[in-house]
């Protein structure tokens, strides 16, 4: 079994490979990303499994870029931001050997964080030629989250004995939550909630392109199955990230003169409506008789459960506490390590580095300070100072302004749709990471970079062909007067 897992990236990989096209071996990247988490779970976290994902990706690219070379087609591709892209590269890269990185290895391991993904980037804007490519990549993933959605649900009703055992990592990450929340096949109890995060508004897209109705079984399936997970997971801000996503799409939609898109919103809010009521009256009672049957069931379990944790949104207090001190984190990271406190130092990387991070006394010191924060700018400002915080965002913003363009000015609703699906991801990427860190770790990193790319693609070929259509105007015009 552990042999497998070890091998599960390298078999992936070529599996991948052995697909003509490049949509598809995209689809099974991000389908391998979906079961990533439960992979490392089940791995003990061996590192070959902690950078599957880097491992399926990297191999691809290469094996595309060898390919492209042979056949004499290497060309990187006119992407918008592309400047900054490559000074924001640079600056991560000159980061490595800064005195504040604890050595070379903790260096080059945090270019997971901040550089391993950015081949997306440069995949979608390449996929985007092709407009049915959008669709099937969400169809794809829906069909695929489906699936991990239901098995999150019976995790939730079954209790701790519907898991497999998975030894001390698994009691150690469940036992300090009031609640008792699922796997799913994530390394985090609620985790699977990140990828209800993306599936509601990925269904409603489908929705808005025009590609499916409100009844389509898929759609349904995915908006029931999405909202039941948010419910049984209890992670309250990817479920308003995800309202915030679905928002900015109907309003933008709006915008464009689709006023149906408000019914599309109703029909949701309706549909979540029911799915919470019987997660409550259905879920909640079977979950709770489970952890009475369970062994060695923490009493802190017992004291409350994720739906009444969801209730709380309904409670002013609850936004008044959350995150406070933001304003007072960012500006001492700003004032004591303008350039950054050494990379690696929070994220991802942290846990797996901490040994390496705390050898000596300065990189203990800064650790007990600087280790961990839940916000996107003060832990990017320890990582990569001013330079690398105002350049990663600088291409947020620019990327959220493309979207906007494409979504209100797109030749085609399929397009309009995916613009509307980008705007509101990327938005809802800036106004989380004043709490978390949506964009130093996996998977929101990497539909961050993917979507982009295919947004920035699908706007930079339609202002192509407007401006060539232009141009072959004017000179029919010249050759008439002429």
């Amino acid at each position: 079994m552990r042999i497998f897992l070890l091998l599960l990236p390298l078999i992936t990989a070529l599996a991948a490979l052995a697909f003509r096209n490049r949509l598809w071996a995209l689809c099974l990247f991000f389908s391998y990303l979906t079961f990533e988490g439960i992979l490392k779970l089940l791995s003990g976290y061996h590192p070959v499994v902690h950078i599957g994902a880097d491992i399926v990706l990297w191999t691809m690219v290469g094996y595309w870029i060898l390919h492209a070379v042979l056949r004499h087609e290497a060309a990187v591709p006119r992407v918008p931001m592309f400047t900054v892209l490559v000074l924001h590269t640079a600056w991560i890269i000159l980061l490595v050997f800064s005195p504040y990185t604890a050595n070379l290895f903790v260096g080059v391991a945090s270019l997971k964080i901040h550089l391993s993904m950015i081949p997306l980037y440069f995949l979608g804007f390449a996929i985007a030629e092709d407009r049915t490519a959008p669709r099937w990549f969400m169809y794809v993933l829906c069909a695929v989250w489906t699936g991990t959605f239901a098995v999150t649900v019976l995790q939730y009703i079954g209790g701790p004995n519907s898991l497999f055992d998975l030894g001390a990592i698994y009691m150690t990450r469940l036992a300090g939550f009031h609640e008792w929340r699922p796997f799913g096949t994530t390394a985090l109890p609620g985790g699977q909630s990140v990828f209800a995060f993306l599936a509601l508004p990925f269904a409603l897209a489908l929705v808005l392109r025009g590609d499916y109705r409100l009844g389509h079984p898929l759609v349904l399936a995915v908006i029931v199955s999405s909202l039941a997970t948010f419910f049984v997971s209890g992670v309250r801000q990817l479920f308003l990230g995800s309202l915030i996503i679905v928002i900015v799409m109907v309003g933008l939609q709006v915008m464009t003169g689709r006023a149906r898109a408000i019914g599309a919103l109703v029909t949701v809010i309706m549909i979540g409506s029911v799915t919470f009521v019987g997660i409550r009256e259905f879920a909640v009672p079977r979950a709770q008789q489970a952890l009475a049957d369970a062994v060695d069931t923490p009493e802190i379990w017992m004291e409350r459960n994720v739906v009444d944790r969801f209730l709380t949104l309904f409670e002013l207090g609850t936004y008044r506490a959350a995150r406070s001190e933001g304003v007072a984190l960012v500006w001492d990271r700003v004032t004591a390590y303008p350039f950054g406190a050494g990379l690696g130092r929070t994220g991802s990387a942290a846990g797996a580095l901490q040994e390496q991070l705390t050898q000596d006394p300065m990189g203990r010191m800064i650790q007990e300070q600087y280790g961990f924060q839940d916000n996107f700018f003060a832990a990017m400002l320890v990582e990569t100072g001013i330079p690398g915080t105002v350049m990663l965002t600088s291409m947020l913003v620019a990327f959220i302004i493309i979207s906007i363009r494409l979504a209100l000015r797109g030749v085609q609703q399929t397009d309009r749709g995916l613009g509307a699906l980008s705007a509101g991801y990327l938005v809802a990427m800036l106004v989380m990471s004043w709490g978390s860190q949506p964009l130093m770790s996996n998977p929101t990193l990497a539909f961050f970079w993917f979507l982009a790319g295919l947004t920035c693609g699908r706007w930079l070929r339609q202002t192509s062909a407007a401006e060539s259509t232009d141009t072959h105007a004017a000179e029919h015009f010249a050759g008439a007067v002429a």
